[in-house]
This record gives C-alpha cells, structure tokens and sequence, in this order.
C-alpha cells in the first residue's frame, strides 16, 4: 500500500533522527523552508510533525523553533512500530541483536502468564487456537513452503502466546515489533532445522495443558532452550554493521534526500 505524502515525510524524518543525522537538541528549519527544501507542501509537513510530535521524538520550544528529542529517552512503542515499517531503512546489527534478546525474554513471559491464566475461557480459546497454528506450522513444514511463510505462522503463534497473556503492554509490544520479528525469524528459518523447533513447540503445548505442570521449572527451561535455539541467528546478527543505514529516501518525490546535508 502507498503511503501518503505526510507518513513519507514523517518516515523520513524518522529514518534520519534514528541513523543520527539529526540529533537531540537539533533544530528542524522553519515550517516553510523546511517544506521548500523537501519538496512538500506545508499542509503535508505540517501533519508528518504532529505525527512526530505525539511520538515524543521532536519538541516546540517557544522562541527556538522545533527541536529534535532524544529517542533513547523518549521514545516509545509507536515510534518503534513505525520505525519497523521503513523498508528503505536499515536497522542495523545492534538494534537487531536487541530484538532479539528483548525477544527471547518477551515470549516465554507472556507464556508464563498464559498459563497462570488458564483457568480464564478467553485463555483456553487461545491456547486451542496456538495448537493449531503450530499444527498448520507442521504440515507446511512437510509440504516444502518457504521460509517466509513459515515465519508468519511462527509470529503468528507468538502473538497468539501474547494474546493469551492478557496483558495489554505484552500485547501492544508484539503488535509494534511484528515487522521485525518476521525478519528475524525468517532469518533464523534459514539457520536451524525447523521441523525439530515445531515438535519442541507441540511437546511445549501439550506439557503446557498438563494438571500439575510445574510453570516455573517449564519457563526456566524454555528460556534456556530460546537461547541455545537462536545462537546461530545471534551470531550471523554480529556480523552485520551494527548501525543502522538510510539506503534510499522513503519521501518518493524525485529528491531521493537520505540526509539533511542535501537540504543545505
């Protein structure tokens, strides 16, 4: 789908605080210079800044303009979302093997707390529905369809696993973060034998609908078994360039601006 002139420019200018070309403190040009030299018009910028605005990432400093915040401190899950939907971006090893650790401790989290959970019916429909997601995970498996595929389905149960959490910041955090854990995990498809994870993944849920399964002892077990699982991910992650890079503009005006030197 296209994105509209005001979400480019908001890209943009998020593509260009995220590899540092713009940094905190920074001051953006003044609305209608700033428009000329991007090749927009003001109604358009205008929007893409409220937009960055809510984010938290830039600031109206009255007497000084619109000043660039810092994302480090500032930052939350929308941007993050947003920052996830740049193709034209990027992310870069370090923010990727962040993922990843973030990853490895959200998933068995939210399986934890599914299953202290499961006496409620809304947790029950999601377990089934997790059972068979990794069922249909298993007969793709056996009919040879691509890697991508596979890791939809593989997001697909861990969203399902955050569903039944009922917890609305483990859920919002696997909504926003969905884009990049499909790379990492088609990545990871490439690396492992995914057949063996899925009959790891069924045996996990049938112990998971045990009585008296002990859920402490099952987490603690799983997590060392997503550690040991995604090495060879983590390590083909390290040898990427670990900071993140603009490769083209996402404003698709002609200008192709990936930096504000062009601008001057």
């Amino acid at each position: 789908m296209t994105k509209t002139l005001p979400d480019q420019v908001a890209d943009l200018i998020i593509s260009l605080i995220f590899i540092r070309d713009l940094k905190p403190g920074d001051k953006l040009p003044p609305e209608r210079k700033f428009a000329e030299q991007l090749g927009v018009d003001r109604t358009s910028l205008r929007m893409a800044l409220r937009t960055l605005g809510r984010m938290n990432i830039i600031h109206s400093v009255q007497g000084s303009g619109i000043r660039i915040g810092d994302i480090e401190q500032d930052a939350g899950l929308d941007f993050l979302d947003n920052l996830y939907r740049i193709p034209e971006l990027e992310l870069g090893g370090r923010l990727l093997i962040s993922g990843l650790e973030m990853f490895n401790q959200a998933v068995p989290m939210g399986m934890r707390l599914a299953m202290l959970r499961r006496i409620n019916a809304g947790f029950s429909a999601e377990n089934g529905r997790t059972a068979s997601l990794v069922q249909e995970m298993y007969t793709a498996v056996n009919a040879g369809v691509d890697n991508k595929t596979l890791a939809r389905l593989e997001v697909d149960v861990t969203d399902s696993l955050m569903a039944a959490s009922d917890n609305l910041v483990l859920k919002a955090s696997s909504t926003s973060s969905r884009r990049i854990r499909l790379l990492l995990t088609e990545k990871l498809f490439e690396l492992i034998d995914v057949k063996a994870h899925l009959n790891h993944q069924l045996k996990l849920l049938h112990t998971a609908r045990e009585d008296n399964v002990d859920v402490e002892l099952m987490i603690s077990n799983y997590l060392e078994y997503m550690a040991t699982l995604t090495k060879p991910l983590l390590e083909h992650l390290a040898t990427l360039p670990p900071e993140p890079r603009l490769i083209s503009s996402p404003l698709k005006n002609g200008l192709n601006i990936t930096s504000m030197a062009q601008l001057l």
